[in-house]
């Protein structure tokens, strides 16, 4: 009978640690999560790498880069600096939101908007920030990540997560949650939610020609259409082989640039559609520190409007820090990234539906 007692004793303590481990304090709020997986025929496109023809450092956290209505590649980075390029070279400082900021857009007129993951969303006035909107405790604005500024002046902002602030992205990769929104600001100043429940929705762009806007969700692998008016939403692009960040609309080649700065961890995400698992694993992490996590060489995907693949752009595994944004500018596809120490250029890689001259 003792033995029986003993044994009831080490399962129930058993029982009260797993619970403990599970659910209790710490513990990931882990949630079902099920992504398509990646594409294979969208991964074999990454298989040469280019090398980059200008490297340019001194420029740490180049998380967007924009082609500014002036003929200048603009960018903001880590130190809340925003700085312009000359097509013949030299970067200079225009100025400093006194924040982190990340995507930038400018409206037709030429006036300068910036998502200030730190201040908010930003517009610059004769050198002086005018905030439109500011972070706080959701419904406010949690991760202020990417804009763009449509031709009649609606500003067009993602919200990454309603749950996580910039720095945490892996926090929210972890628990799986979809809490962002895509929100429409009107040149009157009203604000409104165009979309939400979105997994992580990162980089915003728009046709000005078709008027669509483009969003992606980051930790579906997914790019989508967006009516700016209905809010209505439909897959331009799923199974990607990396996680999208920043977007891109060519208006020259009417192609849409898609940015992946990691590859897809087919381990890590085995365990979304096993929430419990995902708990226990997370707990182990916390002991024994952070899985490996996949290469990030610099990955870019043009498509059309149909979704469909057009260029391809793969560059050396040399980083662990892979590209956020990928531009074309003068010629050239520029790159660089949210912790990359400066920017690359590469060559223009060739269309996927060219036949080569024989």
């Amino acid at each position: 009978m003792a033995w029986i007692i003993r044994l009831a004793a080490v399962l129930f303590g058993l029982l009260g640690l797993a619970i403990l481990l599970l659910f209790g304090p710490g513990a990931l709020d882990a949630r079902y999560f099920s992504p398509t997986p990646p594409d294979p025929a969208l991964e074999a496109l990454f298989d040469t790498p280019a090398a980059p023809v200008v490297s340019e450092d001194g420029l740490q956290g180049a998380e967007d880069l924009e082609p500014g209505p002036d003929g200048r590649l603009y960018t903001g980075l880590a130190d809340g600096r925003i700085m312009a390029r000359a097509p013949e070279g030299g970067w200079e400082e225009i100025a400093n939101t006194g924040g982190r900021p990340l995507g930038l857009a400018f409206s037709s007129g030429g006036t300068l908007h910036v998502a200030d993951a730190l201040r908010g969303l930003l517009r610059l006035d004769e050198g002086e920030w005018t905030v439109i909107d500011e972070p706080g405790e959701f419904p406010a604005l949690v991760f202020t990540d990417d804009l763009t500024v449509l031709e009649d002046g609606t500003i067009i902002l993602t919200d990454a997560s309603g749950r996580y602030g910039y720095g945490e992205y892996m926090e929210s990769f972890w628990e799986g949650e979809r809490t962002a929104r895509i929100l429409a600001y009107s040149p009157e100043g009203t604000r409104r939610v165009l979309a939400e429940d979105l997994a992580f929705a990162n980089g915003v762009a728009h046709d000005p020609v078709s008027g669509e806007v483009f969003i992606n969700e980051t930790w579906a692998g997914r790019v989508h259409v967006l009516d700016p008016v209905s809010g209505n939403l439909r897959v331009l692009i799923d199974g990607l082989p990396g996680y999208p960040d920043n977007i891109h609309w060519d208006e020259e080649e009417g192609l849409l640039w898609i940015a992946m700065p990691s590859r897809r961890s087919a381990q890590l995400e085995f365990f979304h559609p096993r929430p419990l698992l995902k708990r226990l694993l997370r707990r182990f992490t916390d002991v024994f520190g952070e899985p490996e996590l996949p290469p990030r060489p610099v990955m870019g995907l043009a498509v059309n409007r149909l979704g469909e693949p057009v260029r391809v752009l793969y560059g050396p595994e040399d980083s662990e820090l892979g590209a956020t944004t990928i531009v074309p500018w003068q010629g050239q596809i520029w790159t660089g990234g949210l912790d990359r120490p400066g920017v690359d250029a590469f060559p223009v890689p060739p269309r996927l539906d060219e036949v080569p001259a024989q």
